[in-house]
C-alpha cells in the first residue's frame, strides 16, 4: 500500500523538473525588468575606521579622492557621500533627513 502511494506521488511530479527546468525562474512570458545604469550609484557601505573612511558604490570600494566616473569622491560622513559635483549620495535617504544630521559629523 505503502509502495504504491510512493509510486504514485513520484509518477505526479512535473516532467520539468526533471528536464532541468528553473521553477523558481520566471516565466519567458513575462517581460524581464530593463537594466538601469542607476543600479551603480547606489550608495551600499560606508566604513570608518579612525582616519580612514571608504565607501562602498555600486560594489567597489572608494576613499576620499578616488575618481568615480566622472566625479571625485570628496567626502565621505557616516551616513552619505559627497561628490566633487556637489550631488549627494546618501546611505539611508529617509533617514538622513532628520535634524540630527549634523551630529554625525
Amino acid at each position: 500500500m505503502l509502495a504504491t502511494i510512493i509510486l504514485l506521488l513520484l509518477l505526479a511530479l512535473p516532467a520539468s523538473a526533471a528536464d532541468g527546468i528553473d521553477p523558481t525562474e520566471p516565466p519567458s512570458w513575462l517581460p524581464s525588468a530593463p537594466v538601469t545604469s542607476s543600479a551603480n550609484q547606489v550608495l551600499e557601505s560606508i566604513l570608518i575606521s579612525g582616519q580612514q573612511r571608504l565607501a562602498v558604490i555600486g560594489g567597489e570600494t572608494y576613499r576620499e579622492g578616488d575618481r568615480w566616473g566622472e566625479r571625485r569622491i570628496r567626502t565621505i560622513y557616516r551616513d552619505r557621500v559627497v561628490l566633487s559635483d556637489g550631488q549627494t549620495l546618501r546611505l539611508f535617504p529617509s533617514l538622513s533627513e532628520l535634524s540630527q544630521e549634523g551630529k554625525w559629523e
